[in-house]
C-alpha cells in the first residue's frame, strides 16, 4: 500500500483560503498540507515571464512565447502520487474541455516521477493535455511553483494573470470558489480576472538537487559550451553576425545568447530528440541551457580569464584534409546590396572520362558574410549550358529554389554549421562522366557590394566497385493550401520495393511549412521514427545522416505528413492578403518533400 492511501483517511478539509496552514507529513519526498504560505521565490502576477524553452512526452518542443502567441496558456503542476492532485484529475478535464480557446499544460516536476511513470498515469487517467516531465526543475522554477495541484494563466504576452489553487476543496461538492474557473472566464473575455492569486494546497514539490556551482562563471562552465557548439560559426568571417571568441563578446551578447538558447533556436538543430539518431548533432542539454540562463542572470561574471580552455582549431582550409578535386566557381561574382536574395547557379565542367564515386564533399564558400547555402546539381544533357547563355552574369538565376533543369542527382552540398559528413567506406554519390556540375550558392543581401568565388572539394571513393548512394523521395506535389488555413495536412509517401538501408533524410518545403515527419512501417508493422521537423525554418535545412544505417525490408512504407501556414498571422507568408498556393518552382509556391538516401541491400551490406 502507498503511504497516500492512508493519507486520505488523515487530510482534514480545507475550508478557507485565509486560515492557518496545517501540515502532514508522508514520506521524506511529500507532504501533504491544507493552505501553503506564498513562498518567497513565488513569480507575482502581471510578469512577464522568458521565453523559456520545454519538451513535452511526445517529443515536441514548445517556448511559452510560441504557446501564448496562439492564445491563453494555463499550467497545472501535478503528481503522479500526490492524492490531492490525483483529486482534481477530472475538474481539470472538464475545464479543459469547456475553455478550448486556452492551452493546458499538465508539468510533472517532482524528482521521483520518472518519465515512465508519468506517461503511465496520463495513459491511464486520459490526459488530453500537453504533458512535460519537468526533469531539471526548470519550468517550476520559472513559475515559483511549490506544490500540486497549483495553476498558473498566462496571456498572449506572457504575463501572469493568474496563480494558485484550482478552487477552495478538493471535496468536489464542497466547492465554494471556482478560482481556476474565474480566471478562465475572464481571460477568453478579455475582463480583469477577479481574484488574481490564491495559496495552492496539496503536496509539496521537491526537485532534484541542483549540479550547479554556487557560481557560474564564464572561464570555467560558459567558455566550454560556446566553443563546442557556437564558435564553428560565431566566428571571425563566418555566416554569424557577430562573434563569441572571448569573455567580452559572450557579455556583450550575454542577453540574446539566453534568450536564443532558451527558445532553442541556437544552436540550429532542427530535429525534435527521439525521431532519429544523427550524427553531428547540434543541441544543448537543458543543463546547459539552464546555466547559460542562471550565469546572465547573476551579471555574466567572468571568473579567472586565464583559466578559459584553449580554444578549438578550425580549419582554414579543407577540414577533410587535400581535395582529390577542387570545383570552383568560373569567376569571382558580385553581389548587390540589396534586393531579395538570390540562388544564382555556376556551371563548372568535370570532363572525367569514366564515371567517379564522391565519398565526402566539403564546401569553402569565398565569402561567408553572404553565402547562405550551396548545392552542387549534376547535369548531363547540358541544360544548365542553355540557361546560362540566356543570362548576361555569370551563371544563371531561375524563377525557384531548384536548377531548373532535371537534375540527374546531387554531390552534396554545405550550409552554416555544417560538418562535411564521409560516407561509409565503399558508399558515394555517382558523378556520371562527362557531367556538369551546377553549383547552386543561395546569396544574402548585406547592405554592401560584396563579392565571392565559392569552392567545392572532391573526395573520391578509393574502393573498387563502390556502390551508388540512391537518393529516393516521398513527394506531394498535387495539394493547393486554401488562403487563411493556418494548419493545412499534406500527405506522401515512398514505397520500398526491395531491401534497403537507409543513411539519411532531408525533409524540404518552402516559406508556409510548418512542420514535417517521416515515419517508416515495415510490412510486419514495426514503425521507425525517421525525422521530425516540428518547427520549420526554410533558412536552415540539411541532410541529416544516421548514426548508424537503417535496414528497411522490400514492402516498407515511409509515410510522410506535412503541415502549412497560408495565414495571414505567418510572419513568412509572401503573399498579403493570403492567396491559395500549390507546388510551384518558385520560393513563393510550395513544395512537400521528403528525401531518402540509401543503398540497396543487394548492392552492400553493412552487417
Amino acid at each position: 500500500m502507498k503511504p497516500y492511501t492512508l493519507i486520505l483517511l488523515l487530510v482534514l478539509a480545507f475550508t478557507s483560503a485565509t486560515h492557518a496552514a496545517s501540515e502532514y507529513a508522508i514520506t521524506n519526498k511529500h507532504r501533504v498540507i491544507e493552505e501553503a504560505t506564498l513562498n518567497q521565490t513565488d513569480v507575482p502576477v502581471g510578469t512577464k515571464l522568458s521565453a523559456v524553452s520545454f519538451t513535452t512526452l511526445d517529443g515536441k518542443t514548445h517556448t511559452l512565447d510560441t504557446l501564448t502567441k496562439h492564445g491563453h496558456v494555463v499550467f497545472a503542476f501535478l503528481a503522479t502520487e500526490c492524492p490531492v492532485a490525483q483529486r482534481y484529475t477530472m475538474r481539470l478535464k472538464r475545464l479543459h474541455a469547456e475553455f478550448t480557446s486556452h492551452t493546458f499544460v499538465a508539468v510533472y516536476a517532482n524528482e521521483n516521477d520518472s518519465v515512465d511513470d508519468v506517461k503511465a498515469y496520463v495513459a491511464k487517467a486520459e490526459s488530453p493535455f500537453h504533458v512535460v516531465k519537468d526533469t531539471t526543475g526548470k519550468l517550476a522554477h520559472t513559475f515559483g511553483a511549490t506544490m500540486t495541484p497549483q495553476t498558473f494563466v498566462l496571456d498572449t504576452s506572457r504575463t501572469l494573470k493568474y496563480r494558485g489553487a484550482i478552487d477552495d476543496n478538493r471535496y468536489e461538492t464542497r466547492v465554494k470558489h471556482h478560482y481556476l474557473r474565474d480566471a478562465l472566464i475572464a481571460t477568453r473575455d478579455g475582463t480583469t480576472v477577479p481574484v488574481q492569486e490564491t495559496p495552492a494546497f496539496g503536496c509539496t514539490i521537491h526537485l532534484p538537487e541542483t549540479a550547479f556551482p554556487e557560481e557560474i562563471t564564464y572561464s570555467e562552465h560558459i567558455a566550454p559550451i560556446l566553443q563546442k557548439q557556437c564558435q564553428t560559426c560565431h566566428r571571425q568571417g563566418e555566416v554569424a553576425p557577430f562573434t563569441l571568441i572571448d569573455y567580452s563578446d559572450a557579455k556583450a551578447w550575454a542577453t540574446e545568447i539566453a534568450e536564443y538558447t532558451q527558445a532553442r533556436l541556437m544552436p540550429p538543430w532542427k530535429p525534435a530528440p527521439g525521431y532519429g539518431d544523427f550524427k553531428n548533432e547540434r543541441r544543448l542539454t537543458d543543463t546547459e541551457i539552464e546555466m547559460i540562463a542562471h550565469w546572465v542572470e547573476s551579471g555574466a561574471p567572468a571568473g579567472d580569464l586565464d583559466a578559459v580552455p584553449p580554444a578549438p582549431e578550425f580549419h582554414d582550409g579543407w577540414a577533410l584534409g587535400e581535395p582529390d578535386w577542387i570545383a570552383e566557381m568560373p569567376v569571382e561574382y558580385e553581389i548587390e546590396p540589396e534586393g531579395e536574395d538570390e540562388y544564382r547557379q555556376f556551371i563548372i565542367p568535370t570532363n572525367f572520362d569514366t564515371d567517379m564515386y564522391v565519398q565526402a564533399v566539403d564546401v569553402q564558400p569565398g565569402n561567408r558574410k553572404t553565402v547562405h547555402h550551396v548545392i552542387a546539381y549534376l547535369d548531363v544533357n547540358g541544360e544548365a549550358r542553355k540557361l546560362d547563355a540566356q543570362d548576361p552574369k555569370p551563371g544563371y538565376i531561375t524563377e525557384g529554389t531548384g536548377p531548373g533543369f532535371d537534375s540527374a542527382g546531387t554531390v552534396g552540398g554545405w550550409a552554416p554549421g555544417v560538418t562535411p559528413v564521409v560516407l561509409p567506406e565503399g558508399v558515394g554519390y555517382l558523378l556520371p562522366k562527362g557531367a556538369d556540375i551546377v553549383m547552386q550558392v543561395h546569396y544574402y543581401r548585406t547592405g554592401h557590394l560584396e563579392r565571392d568565388r565559392t569552392r567545392l572539394g572532391l573526395y573520391f571513393s578509393k574502393t573498387e566497385n563502390t556502390t551508388k548512394l540512391h537518393i529516393g523521395d516521398a513527394t506531394n506535389s498535387d495539394f493547393v493550401i486554401p488562403p487563411g488555413d493556418g494548419w493545412h495536412e499534406v500527405l506522401a509517401d515512398k514505397h520500398f520495393k526491395r531491401d534497403v538501408y537507409l543513411l539519411a533524410s532531408m525533409p524540404h518545403m518552402h516559406l508556409l511549412g510548418r512542420d514535417m515527419r517521416l515515419v517508416a512501417t515495415t510490412p510486419e508493422g514495426i514503425k521507425h521514427d525517421l525525422i521530425w521537423i516540428q518547427d520549420w525554418d526554410f533558412n536552415w535545412q540539411d541532410v541529416y545522416h544516421y548514426e548508424d544505417p537503417l535496414f528497411l525490408p522490400a514492402g516498407t512504407r515511409v509515410e510522410l505528413v506535412a503541415h502549412f501556414d497560408n495565414s495571414a498571422g505567418n510572419p513568412a507568408n509572401p503573399h498579403d492578403p493570403p492567396v491559395p498556393v500549390g507546388w510551384g518552382e518558385k520560393t513563393t509556391d510550395e513544395m512537400c518533400i521528403g528525401f531518402l538516401y540509401y543503398v540497396k541491400a543487394s548492392e552492400f551490406s553493412f552487417e
